[in-house]
């Protein structure tokens, strides 16, 4: 029977991620984990561990869909030891772990990347545009295509909101114009997806990663009456 490893940590870095000449997708992950302790009455946090975490097909091409540095997750794979020859000619050691699964943590529920199984039923998608932040809400786990679509245009997952949001120092006419162009895309795939004037709430509803591979759900209608559709 081979070891198995689980890790919970954050990722160092944004996934690296590519197909080999085989056509098998892959994409490599950093992960640094802690543990908190309690020491002379104060709870505090030991020095981290780093893990080099490799996936291949499907769960590849799911983790270099959703996530991004600083992200949550939970690994759960087989481990190996991999040596390495320091500047100084010294030997270190890294565990490298091969991943079966990789969940990210989203308020407290964890769906898992790439396993297949269905975790949260789809929501209404709705665009929240102002003059200060533009942030996409209610994108259910099988809109594949519109995270997909959110993900080309700049757009980038936060967990803690569970939505998608375009970067805060991008001015205001950029960000119309990705909306604009987001709506147009959904469009041409004969859905539409509403446009609203007013912040968005201050936590989404929680909701899991997408799974490649499964067809966009349709968006629901009729829009929100304080809101347009483009």
């Amino acid at each position: 029977m081979s070891a198995r490893i689980t890790i919970e940590g954050n990722l160092t870095a944004d996934p690296d991620f590519g197909v080999s000449n085989a056509g098998t997708s892959w994409a490599r992950l950093r992960v640094a984990s802690h543990d908190r302790v309690k020491r002379n009455g104060v709870w505090t946090s030991t020095d981290p561990e780093f893990f080099n975490v490799s996936l291949f097909g499907r769960a590849a091409e799911d983790a270099g869909d959703t996530l991004h540095k600083g992200d949550r997750v939970t690994v759960e794979g087989r481990p190996e030891l991999e040596l390495f020859d320091r500047r100084d000619g010294s030997t270190g050691a890294i565990v490298k772990v091969y991943a079966r699964t990789v969940t990210l943590t989203i308020n407290d529920e964890s769906p898992a990347v790439g396993s297949g199984r269905d975790v949260a039923a789809d929501t209404t998608p709705t665009i929240h545009h102002t003059s200060e932040a533009t942030m996409v809400v209610g994108v259910g786990r099988t809109a594949t295509a519109l995270h997909r679509t959110l993900k080309d245009h700049g757009f980038r997952w936060t967990a803690a909101t569970t939505s998608w949001n375009l970067p805060t120092d991008m001015d205001v006419h950029t960000r119309t114009a990705r909306v604009s162009d987001v709506v147009s895309v959904v469009r041409e795939n004969g859905r539409d997806i509403p446009v609203v004037n007013d912040p968005a709430p201050a936590a989404a509803p929680a909701m899991a990663v997408p799974t490649a591979g499964v067809a966009p759900s349709p968006v629901l209608d009729p829009a929100p009456a304080n809101g347009r559709s483009l």
